[in-house]
């Protein structure tokens, strides 16, 4: 598989989630519960939610659109950015012992790192220092992940679907998928075959975890949004593997 068909498939799925998440916004009226929690005494909130919605889904388009994708980029990092200065960080200083904020923010931060990935494989310039910044940033996120799914392995393990056995061991597997990623992607080591399965490892959580809880719950908007960030994810990933393709 040549570095091409990674970058494009990873694209395709981060470009997709981003749109998708404009869409929840547009949807529902507001900000999603878990990925942005956005005040609800925030003045005008609906119409900033209406608004945030459509510029996302603009940029996603904008992202698969040859002539403009790097306009599209610019204003997913900028949104993402805002998100992460405005609203994530002083949430998380009020609210530090909570593992739902740690998770919210570095989901976003995850995000951005994607996008500035996603920037470094079309931009000529500093590309390798945009990819490399990007996969470190990502790799912080796998790290914490990882170790929250060891403080709250109970918990997580639970949210593995009932008919697999043995979820208990399927939590601590994954946790050392995280951490053994992020060493790959911070020591520029098996990149490729990290980021490929990785990626094959999120893509599996929407197939079997995400799709049959939003079939459960057509309505529920956190749903819809764990599952787009999901397959954001597993987007990431494939473009790390196949940036270090390129590189190779």
């Amino acid at each position: 598989m040549n570095s091409n068909l990674y970058l494009n498939t990873g694209k395709l799925f981060l470009g997709v989630s981003i749109i998708a998440i404009g869409v929840i916004h547009v949807v529902t009226g507001h900000f999603p519960t878990g990925l942005l929690p956005v005040p609800a005494s925030l003045p005008g909130k609906e119409i900033l939610a209406y608004l945030t919605g459509v510029l996302m889904i603009g940029a996603g388009i904008l992202i698969f659109i040859k002539k403009y994708m790097h306009y599209g980029e610019f204003a997913a990092a900028l949104l993402y950015l805002l998100a992460l200065l405005l609203i994530h960080i002083s949430l998380l200083v009020s609210n530090f012992h909570n593992p739902s904020e740690w998770t919210a923010i570095f989901e976003v931060i995850s995000i951005l790192s994607g996008i500035l990935i996603l920037l470094g494989s079309i931009w000529k310039r500093d590309q390798f220092k945009l990819i490399k910044t990007g996969s470190y940033i990502f790799a912080i996120g796998l790290v914490v992940f990882g170790i929250q799914h060891f403080m709250y392995a109970q918990f997580v393990a639970g949210l593995i679907p009932a008919w697999i056995p043995a979820r208990l061991f399927w939590n601590y597997l994954v946790m050392a998928a995280f951490f053994a990623s992020s060493i790959s992607f911070i020591i520029q080591k098996q990149v490729k075959l990290s980021g490929v399965l990785l990626g094959l490892m999120f893509f599996i959580w929407v197939l079997i975890l995400h799709l049959p809880r939003i079939i459960a719950n057509i309505h529920t908007e956190p749903e819809w949004t764990s599952l787009f960030v999901a397959l954001a994810f597993s987007g990431i990933a494939i473009l790390i593997a196949g940036s270090a393709t390129r590189k190779a």
